[in-house]
């Protein structure tokens, strides 16, 4: 069995700029909400490379945040 875990937080890429951002609902490689600083809640979408969306008038672009998967074996 695999288990797939994921990060708190991930990079957001908007107009040259980085920020951090905070996780909210993660589903792989088809949808990302996050919220920027406590307030802004954003809904970013998988075009097959990264998660991709806009929001008042600037492309917002993120690789997601890290994912670790984990295989155990029979006994646990």
């Amino acid at each position: 069995m695999e288990t797939i875990r994921h990060g708190e937080t991930c990079t957001l890429k908007m107009n040259g700029k980085s920020v951090e951002a905070v996780v909210d609902q993660f589903i792989f490689e088809t949808a990302l909400d996050v919220v920027v600083n406590k307030s802004v809640k954003l809904k970013l979408k998988w075009n097959g490379r990264c998660f991709e969306g806009r929001s008042a008038g600037m492309d917002i672009y993120s690789d997601g945040p890290a994912i670790t998967k984990t295989k155990t074996g029979i006994r646990g």
